[in-house]
């Protein structure tokens, strides 16, 4: 597998992946649905920025090398999900229709792809990617759970 190192310069514009804003006020949508048809609605958020700070120097590289990694998972999930970059080494994936299961089970595969791509000198099950997941609804997980977790790990607040 090829190794990311910084990217080539591509505009936002151009990227597959969403801003901020954009994720916000997408990720206010789905709930909305979600809670209106009782569907499942997961939120992950993949942290690989230990890995990151340990491979690269510039802030800029870091940047680039989390969206690098962003298109790679975006074009790794269906079309109806989505994704945005949380800064230097952390993503926030939004996955419509899928219960915790599909979430952890997505998470699991992201980590075994990320090792190999970011550092091939730290050891295998060093556990350095972290992955955090919720799913909406959920037994015990109510909205006020989810939105809990979003302001946590999203800055919404």
């Amino acid at each position: 597998m090829e190794r990311i190192i910084g990217s080539k310069n591509n505009s936002a514009l151009d990227s597959p992946l969403l801003s901020l804003p954009e994720f916000r006020r997408l990720l206010g949508q789905e709930i909305k649905r979600s809670e209106r048809y009782c569907e499942y609605l997961s939120l992950l958020i993949i942290d690989f920025s230990f890995l990151v700070n340990r491979r690269l120097t510039s802030p800029r590289e870091k940047v680039e090398a989390t969206m690098e990694i962003g298109k790679k998972i975006k074009g790794a999930i269906r079309e109806t999900d989505s994704i945005c970059p949380l800064g230097q080494g952390r993503l926030a994936l939004m996955l419509t229709g899928t219960p915790k299961e599909g979430a952890e089970y997505l998470a699991s595969k992201i980590k075994e792809v990320l090792f190999p791509l970011l550092s091939l000198e730290v050891p295998e099950n060093d556990g350095q990617i972290k992955a955090m997941v919720t799913s909406y609804p959920e037994a015990g997980n109510g909205k006020e759970n989810l939105l809990r977790f979003i302001n946590s790990y999203l800055l919404l607040g």
